[in-house]
């Protein structure tokens, strides 16, 4: 009875709702919310299951505006009134924002909420105030109609009285500004929001936002050109001249709005009266004015022209000029020369104002911060006008050097200055491509925003490169930029140009990648439904990529959309991404299988398309592995397993590659077709109740081998990998233990019926009343599974397989028989017995199992190789360095063989357990490579090298070509080299040895500190880095003391040797020392004293600075050399009482 009586109530509420009275809807939705309230425990997930709370949330999308505003104003009331998430409001309000319909009402109300959060601060999350806005954006964005609305709203909440209040909505409504003046709606739309903009900051104190707006708004559109002079004109009369830093910046971006206007043909009469007014302020400016005018006279007709020169030379006598923007104006005034528009005289006159001591900067009392955005046009111009009055930049390798140096100084890319100044190298356009985005990843990326500004139209319209813009999400890192970074992206997908519309896809991605906020901008750029072929191949492959990153619900309902969309166009490259992508969904369980098998049924009428059935097969495999109704399961099996049978090639390897990724553990014996199907003769013997047993439970083994019988051998590659995987899975359930070689099996009859390996097995092993092996291709096809699965098999005697290991290539087994054994060696005593017969007849050997053999060898080096081991391993390598040395080319095949070679031996070097008789083998063949390669390989060097770390001292010595000859002498400089970087700990007799090579052939030294360095910077002696500089030092000292020094060049050499090593591991580059007389005493103490610094050994290395000062047989210029070093450490503490105490000044 109480129920009926509650559902009366609510039927009556609805029926005074319906009416659309207001008094009776206002009483009703009343009624309505205080029912919620008697439902409601105070827990979110109380309130989305009651009805009468979706019902209160449906008449807020009613049409009637009565009902459809007071169901808004009851629902936030309520829910701002009694204490309730306010996140679950707000969750409500996006999801109903596109189905309201009374848009006026719903816009009030969010304002609304939006005031009450800011004077609710303690109660009020900023992410929901950022939500509330974002509606109101996207409000915006979709309808033009209610901008009016919009203002109206803003105007009525905006409280100027109120100066905590008004600082803080201009935080939360500066996002709304920038939309709003951003976009790319008619200027006279965007007037309507001037007054009030100017109002509020003017009120806030704050103009930040102004100049952020302003260097977005720097386009070749005159639309734009006009609106930013309107907009600019109302605060240049109304921010007072007390603001000194915002009337300098202020006037920056009148100047650069001034050019554009200009280079559109409208007379700069009235532009520059603005400009003089602003320069009485500020003169700093005129410095900037001038290059900027130096733009305009490449820019306008020849009809303001000379309007314009009496300009820059009355800014000139009255503020001065810059040299450098005195020759920069004269150059843009001299063009004009050849059109005789300049008289002689005036010439003249223009001449002696810029050279005169007047052309002296004046400078304002105060000092400009300028804004990093509004360098935008002021300070890229100066150094573009600077580099390209600097002609060491028409050189290419000049600037690859230049911008490799700055690349090692990290200290550069944080000066403002610097970074303006690379910006203007990007603008000049003298660079390469490769060079051009060097730079962009040199630039800090908050200058990225002022240079994207400046160039990006000049970049699409001219260049029609698209480096810039790549790097415009990366802008979005620096939280300040997302909304301009949003807004420029809008402006490409806007653009009537496919290619820009493809390109935003891409930014909005890299943007979330970037800036995990932004996923929704990327989504409802997704949403849209556009024609072009390139857009909707990258929509579509970006949504996969998603999908495999971050699958999720929303995704869902945009798929769909594209489905409907590319199947109804016949685009089927976008199709095959979407079908990929929804499948992916419903394997994450996002979505439901079933409902996408009815609409690919029912809409795709060719499912054995390429593009369209490998999706299919996949869907199919997911419910056959998600369905746990068995009925329906077996028969999305049997459909699956009817496509094996299918006459279309592409729809049978798809099938069995997603058979492959099923459970073949519920997969019953009735769904196989029956030409595969193989079961006892005694079946037919069976109950009825027994045979329905039979066919519902799993498939025995012996059916794979009727089913490689009888496959289309086309397919029998699949096949076979089909049923590795679900062998691999077999095995890995299982733990395979070694036994002893009496207790390996025969056979596999201890294990279940539906074992694949049993099955398999039965096939294989050859019986004993056969005379003649039968059907042995599938028994070549049974080995090849076994070793696809590539997992420890089962304990089996291997030892039938030794007859085709004696027959050789002449058996069709012999080849998966080696392979099988080499897999398993490690694991059966059998398989080891017979894995020396595997190293004979490799000339029948492919490349990967050649490989496979090496890389056995490593596992079982502990025992000593058997003669066919050692002959394979000379004979491939011999035949390897033979064809290297004849075709004096380095082919791809045998170069990545060899280097699989040496790795395999440092890992036999490097194993503790290696026989030491397999090591003298390995190191013997390791000499022969020596001798042979050709050291231009750096592939094969740096994988010998490898090797030599894992060498024992005495060998790697024995190892070097000796005695030395000249044609040697590069090897035998490298090993010394590697050798004492490995032992420097015990001597540097290898480091002398290589002098003394130097000295017999009359070898520069240059030639001996190159090689040292090339293998020093080789990453594998990384580790040694430190010890042997430790050492080094050491020994330098030793040898200074012991040696007379001044009529030994052994002295020279090694401290070249040792300064060539510190200036490289500083990160300064390569010192060259023509002289060694002469050494470099400016940029060794400065890496010394980076390198100290960066290794924490600043007091060790001062210790040894001062101990090789104090010794009395040190040459002067060394002396000089280390009292500099000394100078460079003079900060330390320890260094100044040194210091103090031996009265020395270090300069």
């Amino acid at each position: 009875m109480q129920k009926n009586l509650t559902m009366d109530t609510v039927a009556e509420i609805k029926r005074k709702i319906d009416s659309g009275y207001t008094i009776s809807v206002t009483a009703a939705m009343d009624n309505l919310v205080n029912v919620i309230k008697t439902k409601i425990k105070g827990h979110r997930s109380d309130m989305t299951n009651i009805p009468e709370m979706l019902l209160l949330q449906e008449y807020c999308c009613h049409q009637n505006p009565i009902i459809c505003t007071t169901a808004l104003r009851a629902l936030c009331t309520f829910m701002t009134s009694n204490n309730y998430q306010n996140q679950l409001l707000i969750d409500w309000l996006v999801v109903l924002n596109p189905q309201i319909k009374c848009r006026t009402g719903f816009i009030q109300e969010i304002f609304e909420l939006i005031v009450f959060g800011l004077k609710n601060k303690e109660n009020t999350n900023s992410n929901n105030i950022n939500t509330l806005v974002d509606i109101l954006i996207k409000i915006m964005d979709e309808s033009i109609e209610d901008w009016h609305a919009i203002l109206f709203h803003m105007k009525i909440s905006t409280h100027f009285d109120d100066h905590e209040f008004i600082t803080g909505w201009l935080n939360v409504t500066k996002r709304l500004f920038k939309f709003i003046f951003l976009s790319q709606t008619s200027s006279n739309h965007r007037t309507l929001f001037v007054r009030l903009f100017v109002e509020i900051l003017n009120c806030a104190s704050d103009y930040d936002l102004l100049f952020e707006i302003y260097s977005w708004l720097q386009v070749d559109n005159l639309d734009d050109i006009l609106f930013l002079n309107n907009f600019l004109g109302e605060f240049c009369d109304t921010i007072p001249d007390t603001l000194h830093e915002t009337k300098y910046n202020l006037c920056l971006c009148v100047i650069q709005t001034s050019i554009q206007l200009i280079a559109h043909g409208f007379d700069p009469t009235s532009t520059f009266q603005r400009l003089n007014s602003l320069l009485i302020l500020c003169p700093c400016a005129s410095d900037v004015l001038l290059l900027c005018c130096s733009r305009i006279l490449s820019l306008c007709s020849s009809k303001f022209v000379l309007k314009t020169i009496d300009f820059c030379l009355n800014v000139v006598e009255k503020y001065g000029c810059h040299k450098i923007i005195a020759q920069s104006v004269i150059a843009s005034i001299l063009q004009w020369n050849h059109t005789k528009l300049i008289y002689d005289d005036k010439m003249t006159m223009i001449l002696s104002t810029f050279n005169s001591n007047l052309a002296i900067s004046r400078v304002c009392a105060k000092n400009h911060k300028l804004f990093p955005f509004l360098s935008s046009d002021s300070f890229l111009i100066t150094s573009y006008s600077l580099i390209k009055l600097c002609p060491e930049f028409n050189n290419k390798q000049f600037i690859s050097k230049w911008l490799s140096e700055i690349n090692l100084t990290s200290d550069l890319l944080d000066d403002t200055l610097f970074n303006l100044y690379l910006a203007g190298l990007y603008l000049s356009k003298i660079c390469d491509r490769f060079q051009q985005q060097i730079v962009l990843k040199l630039l800090n990326k908050q200058y990225l925003l002022p240079l994207i500004s400046y160039a990006l139209d000049l970049e699409i319209s001219h260049y029609g490169r698209f480096d810039l813009m790549k790097v415009i999400p990366t802008a979005a890192c620096l939280p300040e930029n997302i909304s301009l970074v949003i807004s420029f992206i809008k402006r490409l997908e806007n653009s009537n140009d496919e290619a820009l519309n493809k390109l935003s896809i891409d930014m909005y991605y890299d943007l979330w990648i970037t800036e995990v906020r932004c996923y929704r901008f990327l989504l409802y750029c997704l949403s849209k439904d556009k024609p072009g072929w390139q857009w909707n191949v990258v929509k579509s492959y970006t949504i996969r990529k998603m999908v495999k990153s971050n699958p999720n619900s929303d995704l869902v309902s945009v798929l769909k959309q594209m489905l409907g969309f590319y199947i109804k166009h016949s685009m089927y490259l976008p199709l095959k991404f979407t079908l990929e992508s929804l499948v992916d969904l419903c394997l994450a369980e996002y979505m439901n299988p079933e409902s996408l098998l009815k609409v690919i049924d029912k809409t795709i009428l060719d499912i054995h398309h390429p593009s369209v059935i490998p999706s299919y097969c996949n869907l199919l495999m997911v419910l056959c592995n998600q369905t746990t109704e068995n009925e329906k399961r077996s028969e999305f099996f049997k459909k699956l397993w009817s496509l094996v049978l299918h006459t279309n090639d592409s729809t049978v390897k798809c099938a069995l590659k997603s058979l492959s990724n099923t459970d073949l553990e519920i997969m019953p014996l009735n769904v196989l077709p029956k030409t595969f199907q193989s079961y006892p003769k005694v079946v037919t013997q069976l109950e009825d109740s027994e045979k329905l047993d039979l066919f519902n439970g799993p498939i025995p083994g012996e059916c794979w081998i009727k089913f490689l019988q009888n496959i289309n051998k086309s397919f029998i590659n699949e096949a076979q990998m089909m049923l590795s995987v679900w062998l691999g899975r077999e095995l890995e359930k299982n733990v395979i233990i070694r036994v002893q070689s009496d207790h390996e099996p025969k056979h596999l009859k201890h294990l279940s019926d539906h074992s694949i390996a049993r099955g398999l097995m039965s096939f294989i092993v050859p019986k004993r009343k056969q005379m003649l092996d039968v059907d042995e291709d599938t028994k070549v096809t049974c080995l090849a599974v076994i070793n696809g699965a590539d997992k420890p098999m089962y304990p089996f005697d291997w030892g039938f397989l030794e007859k085709y290991m004696t027959e050789g290539p002449n058996s069709k087994l012999w080849k998966e028989s080696v392979i099988l054994i080499a897999k398993q060696s490690t694991k059966s005593t059998s398989a080891f017995r017979l894995l020396y017969k595997c190293y004979d007849h490799h000339s029948n050997l492919d490349t990967n199992q050649i490989k496979l053999l090496v890389t056995t060898l490593y596992k079982v080096s502990n025992i000593i190789f058997h003669d066919l081991q050692k002959k394979f391993v000379t004979d491939v390598i011999n035949g390897i360095l033979n064809n290297i040395h004849e075709t004096y080319s380095n082919s791809n095949l045998d170069v990545d063989l060899l280097c699989h070679f040496l790795s395999e031996f440092k890992q036999i070097l490097q194993s503790p357990q290696t026989n030491m008789e397999n090591v003298h083998f390995v190191c013997n063949i390791l000499q022969n490579i020596w001798c042979t390669i050709n050291l231009e390989n750096k592939e094969i060097l740096y994988a010998f090298l490898g090797c030599c770390i894992a060498m024992p001292t005495e060998i790697l010595k024995n190892l070097r070509p000796y005695p030395v000859q000249e044609s040697m002498l590069s090897k035998f400089v490298i090993l010394c080299c590697a050798q004492n970087f490995i032992s420097s700990n015990t001597s540097f007799d290898s480091l002398n040895e290589c002098i003394q090579a130097c000295n017999q052939f009359s070898k520069n030294y240059k030639f001996l500190y190159d090689t040292a360095i090339e293998v020093f910077k080789l990453k594998m002696f990384i580790p040694y880095h430190h010890e042997f500089i430790a050492n080094f030092m050491i020994y330098l000292t030793s040898f200074t003391k012991k040696t007379n020094t001044l009529t030994n060049d052994l002295l020279d050499v090694l401290c070249s040797i040792f300064i060539n090593l510190i200036v490289t591991l500083s990160g300064y580059g390569s010192v060259s020392f023509t002289n060694n007389k002469k050494l470099n005493c400016s940029v060794f103490p400065v890496a010394l004293a980076t390198y100290s610094k960066n290794t924490s050994q600043s007091s060790r290395i001062i210790e040894w600075l001062k101990t090789m000062i104090s010794i009395s047989s040190l040459p002067e210029e060394y002396s000089k050399l280390f009292y500099c070093c000394l100078a460079a450490f003079k900060n330390d503490k320890c260094l100044l009482v040194w210091t103090n105490r031996k009265k020395i000044i270090l300069h």
